[in-house]
């Protein structure tokens, strides 16, 4: 048992590390392509203004991308014998069971429910 937890940990280092490595990487790989187009944007007769509009475009697009690929991915799971969570999360209840908490639309109408009846109860006490 405890060598499942070492080699976990060993392993979450070793993913931290890479994944920081590649992260870096990509940083300076980015800068130096980025310096590259401004000036090639700068050479083909673009001004300082526009070469900089250019690549936020570019920079903003791509961000819009990751985020789709990202979604498209999925969440990772670590253990992959769980059953997929489906609904919503489990929380802890008073009475010692456990419960499922209210989605957001759940829980908005029910403040919304509660603050009207709080505002019926002012109007009635004035």
């Amino acid at each position: 048992m405890l060598s499942l937890i070492k080699s976990k940990a060993r392993r979450g280092v070793r993913r931290a590390r890479y994944a920081a490595l590649c992260a870096v990487s990509a940083a300076i790989g980015a800068g130096f392509a980025t310096t590259a187009l401004y000036a090639a944007l700068l050479q083909a007769g673009q001004s300082h203004a526009m070469a900089s509009l250019i690549l936020g475009c570019i920079w903003f697009g791509l961000s819009g991308v990751f985020l789709l690929a990202k979604g498209a991915v999925g969440e990772d799971r670590e253990d992959y014998g769980s059953e997929p969570r489906v609904g919503s999360p489990h929380v802890a209840h008073p009475n010692g069971h456990a419960a499922t908490a209210p989605s957001v639309a759940e829980a908005f109408m029910n403040g919304v429910n509660e603050g009207a009846g709080f505002a019926r109860m002012q109007q009635r006490g004035s």
